[in-house]
């Protein structure tokens, strides 16, 4: 029991510290976007490239390490069929928690560039069928290029992998590429 509490109390201060360290930098952001989104290898035999729309919310942790949650929303006209036709519209909803590191720094002027990587869920759901909910991870990049103080353009690649079911959409792994361009709005 006096471990566990000791724990409790450490991890506790060590918050507390690391929060009391990056309060004078914290800085929140704001993103709204839209582009494309792109399925790739066998999901693309279900779903053919289709607009998106998202958005995101990130918070400053330090210097350059920032977490953020981001949600796109994908509407895909479903593939050709081999026999001819059209199969079902798919929409892809993307979910995701991320942690980013700024490898680029603002410090230097108006363009940044923060990687990120993380983890969430992404919902397929084809019409006429059903609607399947699958653990993902998430690789990407953002390209940020300061207008002002408060508002920025970005553009951003992400890579989204969602653990589906081949009996359910054909595949075990769903790549789905979200491309977009925005604004993020600086708090």
């Amino acid at each position: 029991m006096r471990g566990k509490t000791l724990n409790w109390v450490m991890g506790i201060l060590i918050g507390a510290g690391l929060t009391a360290a990056s309060a004078a930098e914290a800085q929140v952001a704001l993103e709204v976007h839209g582009g494309v989104n792109v399925p790739t290898f066998k999901i693309a035999d279900a779903a053919k490239l289709g607009p998106s729309g998202g958005a995101g919310l990130g918070y400053r942790l330090g210097e350059r390490v920032w977490i953020m949650g981001e949600a796109d929303f994908g509407f895909h006209a479903g593939a050709d069929l081999t026999g001819g036709g059209q199969g079902p519209d798919v929409k892809v909803f993307h979910y995701m928690a991320k942690v980013g590191y700024e490898v680029l720094p603002q410090a230097d002027g108006p363009l940044s560039l923060i990687v990120n990587a993380g983890a969430g869920a992404m919902t397929f759901s084809v019409d006429g069928v059903d609607t399947f909910i699958y653990p993902a991870i998430n690789v990407g990049a953002k390209l940020i290029y300061d207008l002002s103080s408060q508002v920025a353009l970005v553009l951003s690649t992400q890579g989204d992998i969602a653990f589906s079911k081949e009996a359910e959409v054909g595949t075990t792994n769903s790549w789905v590429w979200p491309f977009s361009a925005g604004l993020r709005f600086n708090f």
